[in-house]
């Protein structure tokens, strides 16, 4: 089935990857739609069948881009959500994904919430600070914007005053 079977009535495609991202040691093409965060896969030579892995973005509560290695750099971007999803890859491309992640997480763009039941949860954690959207603030290393209760940049890790 092609990508266009799996989405909802009125569910909008805003952001495809033209390039594949690593979830679970298999190839994802990476789409964004108006409500859902979905990795889709075909898969077969033969018998063709699809990879399909969905997160709301509603329930998406901050994510993570992270470069290892001085060498042999690797790249990461992390989605936090009832679920924590790590995706690798190439390091351009993860960036290009992270900066294309961010204004879907804004609340002007989330599509309106429709209310879960709660769900126990699954290991002890503090809970995230919710970001201070009335105030702007950026990292003076690499400029990204933050919340202003934010001790440390999430992008390159420098330590805020």
């Amino acid at each position: 089935m092609p990508l266009e079977d799996y989405l909802m009535p009125n569910e909008n495609i805003r952001y495809q990857s033209d390039f594949d991202v690593i979830y679970g040691d298999k190839a994802y093409t990476v789409v964004l739609t108006d409500i859902r965060l979905i990795l889709y896969s075909r898969r077969g030579l033969l018998f063709k069948s699809d990879d399909v892995v969905t997160e709301a973005i509603r329930d998406i509560q901050g994510i993570k881009y992270k470069e290892t290695g001085a060498i042999f750099k690797s790249s990461y971007l992390e989605i936090l959500s009832r679920s924590r999803i790590v995706l690798s890859g190439n390091r351009a491309a993860l960036k290009t994904l992270y900066q294309r992640l961010l204004p879907f997480l804004s609340p002007e763009l989330r599509a309106p919430q429709v209310p879960y039941p709660p769900m126990p949860p699954m290991y002890t954690q503090q809970p995230m600070p919710q970001p201070n959207y009335g105030q702007q603030r950026f990292c003076p290393d690499c400029g990204i914007e933050l919340s202003s209760n934010e001790r440390f940049c999430h992008n390159c890790g420098k330590q805020l005053g």
